[in-house]
């Protein structure tokens, strides 16, 4: 056989070997023998790996990654008692077709996971829960909106319970479940009946898969103490020294009575004695959201002997002589009342039925004016210290005391139950020195008084004394309103040594009074 007829035995013997082993896929055999791989051409159905919208790459398997995130996160497992952990909610996992051959490996993508979230960037099986934050007014008159919180529980038990935890810190247990479980008693003589009680806020529960990157509550106490103090962290304490009362400790630290009661849930008074040893809780409440309870309250309410003026041209101010000694009385009060966590915000008074009539103490006074004999130079102004009247209509209700609030402190009184357009009345012979209106303070007034006293009226609805004014004690200086920042009609009422906020010092006018 010559060299031309083997060389072409050959060739029809590699033709014929190819068409058997390329079979029903010639493409491929061709790239077999050409060194080429057959997925150059051939589309591939992958997964696109894409954490926070970035790309991690591609995978050949999901279900591989699902399951050796989960057998890798034998810690998780442990801390949070669970059976399944899960890929993080931002990474999201797209099937594509694809010819491209740059493949990760599962061990790859999940330490590329890591480097970017965390040993802990996983989730598991729990609630999400949404405490939405509501408008407000802010002391400078702008409304603003408090932050949206966001928690997360396993159990939404956990949260429901905590809730409760929260509410009954500022209502007692007793008639918080008389109020849920409609058994409230009708009012005999005296008491209060909640009408209503909802929480402020939208709050929305929404069961999924939860990042254990996250704060992740297991247990009701911790969530509790946060819902009430905003923070998880241990409070400040005091170790009760002797002679200490409950309201001096909290005063020292810049907390009111309530809030103190509120922390030492152990105590239900502020009369409560205590004894030297004790480690008693300082943490200012900062609850997360804000629980409104309406209440009909029907009380026996003292009413202050009121002092009542007769002037006498013939004496000189500063002359006093009693008259008539006054005696209390006694009233029957219907009031309607607002609290949000547990403070008073509002006192609308519905009847006043007078038990036992009140007797007005009569005193004498001089009117003769002496001039320049006051320490604020070019005015005619009475002289000294004349006997203190109470600024507003009797009965009332005390809806803010004298002290800390929220951590600053509330510098005078808050006097509601009095009615919209009722007498606000000069506390004390005096010069007025600020007549105006601001944000905060609405319509407000400022009386100089002697021995540096200062009396101040706020969120009036109108006043009918201007600076320079002379008023003697009891005569009229405007109407209750809730001008300014206020949530609801009463008079805010403060006593000073020194003019306020210009080095002024308050002082609780119980000290007067």
């Amino acid at each position: 056989m010559d060299k031309k007829t083997t060389a072409l035995t050959i060739i029809a013997l590699i033709v014929t070997g190819l068409i058997v082993y390329m079979g029903s896929n010639p493409t491929t055999a061709f790239a077999k023998i050409l060194g080429m791989s057959a997925n150059t051409n051939q589309p591939r159905q992958l997964y696109h790996i894409y954490l926070g919208g970035e790309s991690l790459g591609l995978i050949e398997s999901q279900e591989e990654l699902e399951k050796f995130i989960d057998e890798k996160q034998s810690e998780i497992k442990k801390k949070y008692q669970v059976d399944k952990v899960y890929v993080p909610n931002d990474l999201d996992i797209v099937q594509e077709i694809t010819y491209s051959q740059d493949i990760s490996t599962i061990e790859e993508i999940y330490q590329k996971i890591q480097e970017k979230k965390g040993s802990e960037a996983f989730t598991i099986d729990g609630y999400k829960i949404v405490i939405n934050g509501i408008e407000k007014e802010s002391e400078g008159g702008e409304t603003i909106k408090t932050e949206d919180i966001v928690l997360y529980v396993l159990d939404k038990e956990i949260f429901t319970n905590s809730v409760e935890k929260t509410i009954t810190s500022f209502i007692d247990n007793e008639s918080y479940q008389k109020f849920l479980t409609d058994t409230q008693e009708e009012i005999q003589e005296t008491g209060t009946i909640i009408e209503d009680l909802y929480i402020q806020n939208n709050i929305s529960i929404h069961k999924g898969r939860i990042p254990t990157e996250e704060k992740i509550y297991l247990t009701e106490d911790e969530l509790s103490k946060y819902l009430l103090f905003g923070t998880t962290e241990d409070q400040a304490t005091y170790v009760v020294q002797e002679g200490d009362t409950i309201e001096d400790i909290a005063f020292n630290n810049k907390l009111s009575p309530e809030e103190f009661l509120i922390a030492n849930a152990e105590y239900s008074s502020s009369s409560d004695l205590l004894y030297p040893g004790k480690e008693v809780v300082l943490g200012i409440i900062q609850p997360q959201f804000d629980t409104v309870e309406e209440t009909h309250v029907v009380s026996k309410k003292t009413v202050e002997i009121q002092t009542v003026y007769e002037d006498d041209p013939n004496q000189y101010v500063g002359y006093e002589k009693v008259k008539q000694e006054g005696s209390e009385g006694l009233s029957l009060v219907t009031e309607k009342q607002k609290l949000i966590n547990g403070e008073i915000t509002t006192v609308v008074p519905v009847s006043e039925e007078v038990l036992v009539p009140a007797v007005n103490k009569v005193i004498v006074r001089g009117t003769k004016k002496r001039s320049n004999t006051s320490s604020l130079p070019n005015q005619e102004v009475p002289v000294g210290v004349g006997s203190w009247v109470w600024p507003t209509v009797v009965p009332y209700t005390i809806s803010s005391s004298f002290g800390y609030r929220w951590g600053k402190l509330h510098e005078g009184i808050d006097i509601s139950g009095i009615g919209r357009g009722s007498p606000i009345k000069a506390a004390n012979n005096g010069l007025v020195v600020q007549s105006g209106y601001t944000r905060t303070n609405g319509n407000y007034i400022v009386i100089a008084h002697s021995n540096g006293y200062y009396t101040m009226y706020a969120h009036m609805n109108s006043r009918i004394r201007k600076a320079g004014d002379v008023v003697m004690a009891g005569d009229q200086i405007g109407t209750a309103g809730d001008s300014g920042f206020a949530t609801g009609v009463h008079l805010h009422f403060a006593i000073y040594r020194g003019m306020p906020y210009r080095g002024g010092v308050p002082i609780s006018p119980f000290t007067i009074f």
